[in-house]
């Protein structure tokens, strides 16, 4: 009788007992498939935020460079060249052929004082070597780099901002740079290699420098390019902010030291400006391209288009839809003083036939 109470009790126990619930395969499979849509939607949203963020960034960089250079502007009534000369370095560097090409310093030294960088400019006022403890030129400056940037075998002081030297990086019109073309102008004087002209020696002219109040008296600060990123994934990411500066041929590729956006080669005689060629993140298959698409016009990775400041030290977006000849009317700082070239590319022909010049507005933008 024991015995039957002890089975009695233990089946109550078990009757008592809740069963032991667990997912079923079916459950599983719906509760992953769920999971994975969810991610699915999630991601692209932090995608587009991360995106956001990284060129809020590029902005706050561009304004940092654009306000930098407005304020040596402000103390010197000038601004930098793209080809510039510091006492120390420069005469140390002029003294010996073989460092004299590394002579100038583009605008990114020149303004280092008024970029909070003032040991790195200290560095080139008293400059005794290259030494490997003491090489200021492979520091990285955070403010010069997008974060959006693709740096996998770049160098450490990189620099994914470019000025706007116009036509002015380039040898032409006997080396006589064009005042209204760019803001950034040639300000150490004709220092390049006489072979360019037949192994005759170059003319020698003033060095020369453009000013805020030129710019504004002209096309406006308010539309023309200060600077402009250019990082995107076919530009290189080995151009240094402590590039020594050179001037390139004629309607030739760009050079990688210069640090400049560049007008468009020469259009041939006759010809008009092509339609549907992009400046602003050109693409390999674009006509204007030529070997040097990748240095002479503004890119970043950014979708749409690239950050950039103007002359009187707004951000915005411009757009990689943009016109050519607005583009290029953007780099012209004065029309009245403008070479050839610019005045070709700063125009178009509509439907009459009259070439009539486009006016830059807020449509060239992007939010």
């Amino acid at each position: 009788m024991e015995a039957g109470i002890r089975s009695n009790r233990t089946r109550f126990l078990q009757d008592c007992t809740p069963p032991v619930s667990g997912f079923t395969l079916v459950e599983l499979l719906v509760t992953i498939a769920l999971i994975a849509v969810l991610a699915g939607l999630l991601l692209p949203a932090l995608g587009i935020a991360r995106e956001s963020a990284r060129r809020s960034t590029c902005l706050n960089n561009a304004s940092q460079i654009g306000k930098s250079l407005i304020g040596y502007e402000s103390d010197r009534s000038a601004l930098p060249g793209w080809r510039n000369t510091v006492d120390k370095y420069s005469a140390s560097m002029a003294a010996d052929a073989a460092t004299r090409p590394k002579a100038c310093v583009a605008w990114t030294v020149a303004m280092l004082p008024y970029f909070d960088q003032r040991e790195i400019f200290a560095w080139y006022e008293s400059f005794v070597s290259f030494d490997g403890v003491d090489d200021v030129t492979k520091k990285r400056i955070p403010s010069f780099v997008c974060p959006s940037s693709v740096d996998s075998a770049g160098t450490s002081s990189r620099l994914c901002y470019a000025g706007n030297a116009g036509t002015g990086a380039e040898v032409l019109n006997g080396r006589r740079q064009y005042r209204g073309d760019g803001v950034f102008l040639d300000a150490a004087g004709n220092l390049a290699s006489a072979a360019w002209y037949g192994g005759t020696a170059a003319p020698e002219y003033e060095p020369a420098r453009s000013s805020l109040a030129y710019v504004a008296g002209g096309d406006g600060a308010s539309c023309t390019l200060l600077i402009a990123e250019r990082s995107g994934l076919n530009s290189p990411s080995d151009v240094s902010w402590a590039a020594n500066p050179a001037a390139s041929r004629p309607s030739g590729n760009a050079v990688l030291e210069s640090l400049v956006i560049l007008h468009p080669p020469a259009l041939a005689a006759g010809r008009e400006p092509p339609t549907g060629v992009r400046f602003v993140n050109p693409t390999g298959d674009d006509e204007a391209a030529g070997g040097d698409w990748g240095l002479r016009y503004p890119s970043s990775t950014h979708r749409g288009g690239v950050v950039v400041t103007f002359c009187d030290g707004h951000t915005a977006f411009l757009s990689d839809g943009i016109a050519p000849w607005v583009y290029c009317q953007l780099l012209t700082a004065d029309r009245r003083a403008r070479s050839p070239r610019a005045m070709q590319w700063e125009r178009y022909s509509a439907k009459d036939g009259q070439w009539v010049h486009y006016i830059f507005d807020e449509s060239d933008l992007r939010p």
